[in-house]
Formats: structure tokens, sequence, C-alpha cells
């Protein structure tokens, strides 16, 4: 299992993602494909800096979906679970055009993945 030594750190890294985020909705809606890679990216390390913090060991990964699973499951509903999946396909494997991604609204996946971090610190 994986674990971060410096938690700060990775949270840092997440704010810095949902940054790019925002930076490439403001500025470039030609690269909304690398927008989503950063929003996932985001998620990814905040949805790990909530597993670490809580003492829960989590796979190597970036994907969204498995990550979720080892978070308490009363508060996660089905369109969380279809939000994760949604974002996991903008991972890496996207990046270097392995998979390919459905179509991005920017604003509305920014604001998504923003109310999905929340949610990830309220479930314990």
């Amino acid at each position: 299992m994986v674990q971060y030594d410096d938690i700060a750190a990775l949270r840092q890294r997440a704010t810095e993602d949902l940054r790019v985020a925002e930076i490439i909705l403001d500025h470039d809606d030609e690269l909304l494909t690398q927008m989503g890679f950063h929003l996932q990216q985001f998620l990814e390390k905040r949805m790990k800096v909530c597993l670490q913090e809580h003492n829960v060991d989590y796979p190597k990964t970036h994907d969204l979906v498995l990550l979720l699973e080892l978070f308490p499951q009363e508060k996660i509903s089905d369109n969380d679970r279809t939000f994760a999946y949604i974002l996991s396909r903008y991972a890496v494997e996207l990046r270097y055009g392995i998979r390919s991604a459905p179509p991005l609204d920017g604003r509305q996946m920014l604001e998504r993945a923003k109310k999905f971090a929340e949610l990830m610190e309220t479930l314990w």
C-alpha cells in the first residue's frame, strides 16, 4: 500500500491541480481534456490525503472509483460513483492517448469536482 511522508505537500499538489484546471477553463476551452486530467489529479490526491489521514491503506492507482470504495459508503450516491468513473477516464491513460473520454462541460465538471472533494472530507 502507498503512504506519503508529507500529506501537506500532497494536499498542496492537489490545490495546484485545481488551480491549473481553473486557469484552463478561464483561458483556453480548447484544452478541456487537459482540464479533465487536472481535475482527476486534484480528486485523486485529495482522496489519498483523506484516506491517509484516517489511516486507510490504498493501492497505487489513478482509479477514483477504486479509491471511493475505501471510504465509508453511507453518504456516497450513485451520482458520486458515476462522476468518479467519468473523471477516472481523464487520468494518465487519456493524457497519453491510450483511452478516450466523454465530452467535458468545463464549468459543470469544475463545480462537481469541488463538491466531490468537500464530500470526501465529510465522510468520516
